[in-house]
């Protein structure tokens, strides 16, 4: 019976001896809340603080995605390690952001911390203060009129949400071009090769015989002004492309002025030539109705620009009656 009183007197000097030096070197856990009380989703923090000696070793709680019941973590901060103290010690940190929907007073009990001396196999744990929150639930005046449904409020684009939508619209014009450039190529091909001039007649003379042969074919006579239009254009196109350096029947009205200015050909002529294919791109894509003199004058105004505009192109000296004599 002595021998048990003994052991266990032993037991209770050695707890003793052990809670001094663990108050010696004080090992102390506290938790604090930014605030004490919230509304119902309000978001919060938590500070974890956990104060001890420097050679100690420490099993950190890990927490999963709530502190209780009624209290939520959103976001984990890293474990942060203070430098040694003047007193040998070092404080270790963690963070938290915390929310809850419940009302009333919550209860977050305490966090359990386990250490031990450097080398030590034997664990002893530390606890944090628990901690009370108040969650109140938001006030409502049954006095106060009924307000209004507010708009939705209107946020300004980005660029981030326009750029998809330029990135969209520029495969949508170039898949049109594709499209328009293919029908075009298909439709010359079914037209078949284009007329081939005979070496040995110049470009004018040729271009002259087939404004002369339009005309008795008297296509606006019998109500085919387009067709009719189309052809002079199509005839003085050819032509200038055969006599000139300009690639006339791929360009524009605008273009093929601007591409013979540089060269030696009459202001007269040129007016002339501008005034006919301006009324044929009128006939061909606003159906214009011209009438008798206009589509006469649409030609002879083309066979005055085909005679004037070939003089420009003969040698010095040289005209179009003694190329004809020879």
């Amino acid at each position: 019976m002595k021998g048990m009183k003994f052991w266990f007197l032993i037991f209770i000097l050695g707890i003793s001896i052990c809670h001094g030096m663990l108050r010696a070197q004080n090992v102390e856990a506290v938790g604090t809340l930014s605030t004490d009380t919230i509304v119902p989703g309000e978001q919060f923090g938590m500070e974890l603080n956990f104060r001890l000696p420097a050679n100690f070793q420490v099993r950190w709680p890990v927490f999963a995605d709530t502190l209780s019941t009624a209290v939520e973590i959103l976001n984990r901060g890293t474990t942060e390690t203070s430098e040694t103290d003047g007193e040998g010690n070092k404080i270790m940190r963690q963070q938290f952001l915390l929310t809850s929907f419940d009302t009333g007073w919550l209860y977050i009990p305490a966090i359990s911390i386990q250490f031990a001396p450097e080398g030590d196999t034997t664990y002893y744990t530390a606890q944090t203060n628990p901690l009370m929150l108040r969650v109140q639930p938001v006030a409502i005046d049954t006095t106060a009129a009924f307000k209004p449904i507010k708009d939705t409020e209107k946020v300004p684009l980005t660029f981030a949400e326009i750029y998809p939508w330029i990135i969209a619209l520029h495969l949508i014009a170039a898949l049109v071009f594709l499209v328009f450039w293919f029908l075009r190529r298909r439709k010359r091909k079914q037209a078949g090769p284009a007329e081939v001039m005979l070496p040995n007649i110049p470009p004018h003379q040729h271009a002259l015989e087939q404004l002369e042969q339009l005309r008795h074919e008297k296509l606006w006579q019998q109500g085919q002004l387009k067709a009719y239009h189309t052809r002079l254009s199509e005839i003085i196109r050819e032509y200038i492309e055969a006599a000139f350096p300009v690639n006339a029947v791929e360009m524009t009205t605008n273009e093929i002025l601007f591409a013979l200015k540089p060269l030696n050909i009459n202001a007269e002529a040129l007016n002339k030539l501008a005034a006919s294919l301006e009324l044929a791109d009128m006939v061909k894509f606003a159906k214009a109705q011209p009438g008798a003199m206009e589509n006469d004058m649409s030609l002879n105004h083309l066979i005055d620009f085909v005679s004037e505009s070939y003089q420009s192109i003969l040698p010095a000296g040289e005209t179009e009656g003694k190329e004809d004599e020879a």
